[in-house]
Formats: C-alpha cells, sequence, structure tokens
C-alpha cells in the first residue's frame, strides 16, 4: 500500500467546494430581483389586490341613485351602440363615455391597463363583445364581473342595441343578462 497523505487534503477540499458551491446557489436565488412576472406570493397578493379594485369598481358603478332609474354601469349599458372603443379614444355616448373616464381615473393613472367586455346569451350560446379595448391582456391579467339584468323597457331607447343583445324571453319583462367583464393587468 502507497501511504499518501494528500489523499485526505483532495477529499477535504472537495468536500468545501461543494459547500461553498452550495452557498452560492442559495445565495443567487434569495438574491434574484422579484419582477412583476415573477411568479412569487407577493405577486399573487398584488393580483388579488387588482382584482379587488376592479369589483369594488364594478359595484360603486352598479349603485343607483335616488335620482335615478339604473345604475352608471347599467346606463352605459343601455345607451351603448355595440361600438369598441380602442386605447383611450373618446367614447360616445356620455354614459358610456362616464364609464370610461372611471376606468381610467382608477386605473389608467397606476399603471393597470383594462379592458371592458360583455357576455350575454344568444339563442346560439354565449356572445362576448368588448366595450372598451386597451390591447392583448398579459398571462397575469385578473378578471372581475358583475351581472347586469336588462328589462324590455330598458331596451326601448336603443334600437341599435336590441338588434346586438337579443331578448331572451318574450313573454316576461326579463330581457337579457349581461356578464360586465373587467379584466385588469399591469402594463
Amino acid at each position: 500500500m502507497i501511504n499518501d497523505s494528500n489523499a485526505q487534503i483532495y477529499t477535504l477540499e472537495g468536500i468545501a467546494t461543494a459547500i461553498l458551491m452550495i452557498g452560492v446557489v442559495i445565495f443567487i436565488v434569495k438574491a434574484a430581483p422579484l419582477t412583476p412576472l415573477t411568479a412569487s406570493y407577493l405577486h399573487q397578493s398584488v393580483e388579488e389586490q387588482i382584482e379587488t379594485w376592479g369589483n369594488d369598481l364594478l359595484t360603486v358603478m352598479d349603485y343607483v341613485p335616488e335620482v335615478s332609474l339604473n345604475s352608471q354601469l347599467k346606463q352605459s349599458i343601455i345607451d351603448w351602440k355595440g361600438q369598441e372603443f380602442d386605447g383611450q379614444a373618446q367614447v360616445i355616448p356620455q354614459t358610456v363615455n362616464l364609464t370610461a373616464s372611471s376606468l381610467k381615473e382608477v386605473f389608467g393613472n397606476s399603471g393597470i391597463a383594462y379592458n371592458l367586455e360583455l357576455s350575454f346569451s344568444t339563442p346560439s350560446g354565449i356572445s362576448t363583445r368588448a366595450m372598451l379595448w386597451n390591447g392583448r391582456p398579459s398571462d397575469n391579467a385578473v378578471i372581475a364581473s358583475r351581472k347586469i339584468i336588462l328589462h324590455d323597457e330598458d331596451m326601448s331607447t336603443n334600437p341599435t342595441l336590441s338588434a346586438i343583445i337579443p331578448d331572451m324571453d318574450t313573454f316576461t319583462k326579463f330581457y337579457n343578462m349581461v356578464d360586465v367583464r373587467l379584466t385588469l393587468w399591469w402594463i
């Protein structure tokens, strides 16, 4: 047998190197910056907060003041002519413009993009139309929604909308139910 004292040193050097490499890997993983696209608990918490803001805003816009028959949200649906408004363009009629301004005020200055879409029943299934469109959402987008019931008397003032959203029950005053979907994402 050959007695070599260098073998023990090489073994200790290998163990020390392995411990050092493990420490470097742990340090790099812990020091990695969190970006809006990094999947983490913090990011999930931010998404939940944005979704809460969206639901809260839809709830506020669905409030019916004492002096009015309809909420701001319902009136903007009733007055909508089926046109998709791109980006931050001027929106007409005024009630739809008021809804667009509310969304822009809450989310536009915070770096949050949004799309407002309406889904409703048709004889062939569910149809979705964009009311306010600011582009394709990111993979981390969240959706807030609110259901609005339309009645026959709501539709009598806008024949254009009657051509888009069909009457699902001609025997009662119920016209259709619109699912207002607000998609939100960080820019």
